[in-house]
């Protein structure tokens, strides 16, 4: 089930496109972990590195949304807001997993969710910026570099 970007996922070719790489890399290490005695941590380390990049990519789109009266900005900010319940949902149901068989089935069900969730928001909601795209990108100069504020806030 791993994400593959294709060029109709497009938005901007620029840091919204960026960050959606960075989230389907983080997606697709769910896959990644495998049986061992710290499934659990590591699975849990990836909820925790999607929810920080999560927010922070989200806060950047919603602030872009909002200073270019994005019509549609209520909608997707609580598609975001549902993700965001979603993974701490997930955190809950992880701690409740006991065996390797319960992670399994939690890792595999989270990848499919993931999976799911961001294809559709990106192909259903975020693809409905590219018109806004020009006016978006003076204000996301001035936003800065995501990657290298995520990184700063997780050392």
């Amino acid at each position: 089930m791993t994400i593959m970007w294709r060029k109709e996922m497009t938005i901007d070719h620029g840091p919204i496109d960026q960050d959606h790489h960075t989230l389907i890399a983080i997606i697709n290490r769910f896959e990644t972990v495998t049986s061992g005695p710290d499934v659990a941590a590591r699975l849990g380390d990836i909820i925790d590195r999607l929810e920080q990049y999560g927010y922070a990519h989200f806060g950047r789109e919603e602030k872009l949304q909002r200073l270019v009266a994005f019509p549609f900005a209520p909608a997707h900010s609580q598609q975001h807001r549902h993700l965001m319940r979603s993974l701490a949902e997930a955190r809950e149901e992880l701690a409740k997993a006991r065996s390797e068989t319960d992670l399994a089935a939690f890792r595999d069900r989270m990848c499919g969710f993931l999976n799911d969730w961001l294809i559709d928001h990106i192909i259903n909601s975020d693809l409905l910026m590219k018109p806004y795209v020009k006016a978006m990108a003076p204000h996301a100069a001035l936003l800065g570099n995501l990657h290298a504020a995520v990184r700063a806030t997780a050392g």
